[in-house]
């Protein structure tokens, strides 16, 4: 087929231009008022049934002949003919002049596309259905109309792209189905820069067309792509991935509004990633197509998600749950595929959330569930607790395959320091919350110093409990910053019983804390490797016996301890 095309892509195109002149007398006779619409459809109607009459008597049709050469060609192209100036009929009845009902048109053409899909499926006529097609798609470009008939310009495309897919797919002519996309999207744009239409967000008329084409080729293709059995990474998913490029950049131009169009990018992420899993498990994991289509969707939703929530004051809330639950789904899909690549990735996007939160969350409203201000039950605390049990999670049940024991002991060590100045974070937010919501007396900076020494306790607690002498030194660095804002801030404008209170219970955690101190040493001395002691306790005589024994080379005689 393609040498046929090299020879005869020339006839191809003047045929085109031939039909583009019968389409602009037809708009020109209609401007000046020469005919009538009525005479001008009976004269489109006319002469497409003498094209084709013509171009079937040369394809030999009513004898049941199958010419080769020049008298197939030329009836491929008259029959061809025919059909495009009944579509330019159609498109003049029904989107120029709205002479002809929706429903009028979508019945011709479907009897037009049916005949002509009849002819070429029967002959493996392709130069028919290119000539068609070409005229199909060539009338609405040259009789652009001055009223706004786009849903009869919709249900036209509708049925001309469906009927040249399946042709395309059950026939695998690829440049059908590769013409009527391309055709389509440049009749989208001609149409709106032409009738510059009102926008009114997601259920304006531009919108909703260019979503109905988004996800008939997206279909299409994938069809196309799992019909022909040729991978998905060939030019069937090369051109859904135009198409939705295509729409992405529209949604963009449509939609008011960088939060719409994050939700659209969202969207075609998500739809992507899922497209991902469904390669994976046609392909493999290993497949260029999975990997393409992962990278693809993967950025697509990173784009979209970063962008959820703008204009809204409680963004940073939103971004935290977002970026948490990618933490978390990248974990759990490194833990699944071993993969420390994604582990690692897990754990930079925790860090620097974390990060953006303690910025950003001092100033973010408290977004109250039940209308009223809850201690740790409100959305501010979800997305502090949400990154606490992320890192301790990891502390506990994350191990790298690249690092031996030791190292993934000081990951550990890492994730749960991590998580525990997350805790400090939110208990500090939390009881300057309730401060403020419940305008509650006394002092909120004797208040906190209490509360910071109960958290260097239980840090102390902690670390006796795991016996690791990281969140010992942990928390003494919280106590002595504790007992320094005690001394050069609390106790300037303060009421004196207040400061009296604060500094019995501080001073009651620090015996709290020499009591867990002592008593961890204690145990730890405890348990100290008897075998050492015992090595020392052993007589001369013995420990001689056993080199002798090692040196002799004997192992069938050993020393009676």
């Amino acid at each position: 087929m393609l040498n046929v095309w090299k020879r005869h892509w020339t006839t191809f195109v003047g045929s085109l231009f031939m039909l583009a002149s019968l389409l602009t007398l037809f708009k020109y006779t209609s401007d000046q008022g020469l005919l009538t619409d009525p005479i001008k459809i009976g004269i489109g109607l006319l002469a497409g049934a003498a094209f084709a009459a013509v171009g079937l008597t040369l394809f030999g049709f009513r004898r049941g002949g199958n010419p080769i050469g020049t008298r197939r060609m030329a009836g491929e192209i008259g029959t061809g003919l025919g059909a495009a100036i009944w579509y330019s009929t159609c498109s003049y009845a029904g989107v120029y002049t709205a002479l002809w009902d929706s429903l009028v048109v979508m019945l011709v053409m479907i009897a037009i596309t049916a005949a002509l899909s009849f002819i070429a499926y029967s002959f493996h006529s392709r130069m028919l259905m290119a000539v068609g097609l070409g005229g199909a798609m060539l009338a609405p470009l040259v009789m652009r109309p001055d009223t706004d008939q786009i849903f009869t310009l919709f249900l036209y495309l509708f049925v001309v792209n469906t009927a040249f897919f399946l042709i395309s797919l059950i026939k695998s002519w690829v440049e059908l189905r590769t013409a009527a996309f391309i055709l389509t999207w440049i009749l989208y744009g001609v149409y709106y820069l032409q009738m510059d239409p009102e926008l009114g967000g997601w259920w304006s008329m531009p919108v909703r067309y260019a979503v109905a084409a988004f996800l008939f080729y997206a279909i299409a293709f994938y069809a196309a792509a799992w019909r022909e059995k040729c991978s998905f990474a060939g030019l069937n998913v090369y051109f859904s991935f135009a198409n939705t490029v295509l729409f992405g950049l529209w949604m963009s131009v449509l939609l008011d509004g960088r939060a719409q169009v994050t939700i659209v990018l969202t969207v075609i992420g998500l739809l992507y990633l899922a497209l991902a899993g469904f390669v994976h498990r046609s392909e493999g994991e290993k497949s260029l197509s999975f990997t393409i289509h992962a990278a693809f969707g993967g950025l697509a939703l990173l784009i979209g998600l970063a962008g959820l929530g703008s204009g809204s004051e409680i963004r940073p809330m939103i971004g935290v749950y977002v970026w948490a639950g990618v933490a978390g789904g990248l974990l759990a899909l490194g833990s699944k595929l071993r993969s420390d690549v994604l582990k690692g990735a897990a754990t930079l996007v925790w860090l620097c959330t974390g990060i953006y939160w303690f910025v950003t969350s001092w100033d973010v409203p408290r977004l109250n569930w039940f209308g009223t201000f809850v201690p740790f039950l409100n959305g501010g605390a979800l997305a502090w607790i949400a990154l606490a049990a992320f890192g301790f999670y990891c502390a506990r049940a994350i191990h790298y395959g690249v690092a031996d024991k030791q190292t993934n002991a000081i990951f550990a060590n890492v994730y749960a320091l991590f998580a525990h100045w997350v805790v400090g974070g939110l208990l500090t937010v939390q009881i300057k919350s309730l401060y403020e919501e419940q305008n509650i007396a006394g002092s909120l900076n004797l208040t906190l110093s209490a509360v910071w020494g109960v958290y260097a306790l239980l840090l102390f607690v902690w670390g006796a409990y795991s016996r690791q002498r990281l969140f010992r030194w942990f928390g003494s660095i919280v106590l002595v910053l504790v007992s320094l804002k005690a001394v050069f801030i609390d106790m300037s404008n303060t009421d004196t019983i207040y400061k009296m209170i604060v500094f019995v219970v501080l001073g009651a955690i620090s015996f709290l804390i020499s009591w867990v101190n002592n008593r961890w040493q204690g145990q730890e001395a405890e348990q100290q490797p008897t075998a050492e002691a015992g090595a020392g306790l052993l007589p001369e005589e013995a420990i001689n016996r056993i080199r002798s024994a090692i040196q002799a080379g004997s192992t069938k005689d050993k020393p009676d301890l």
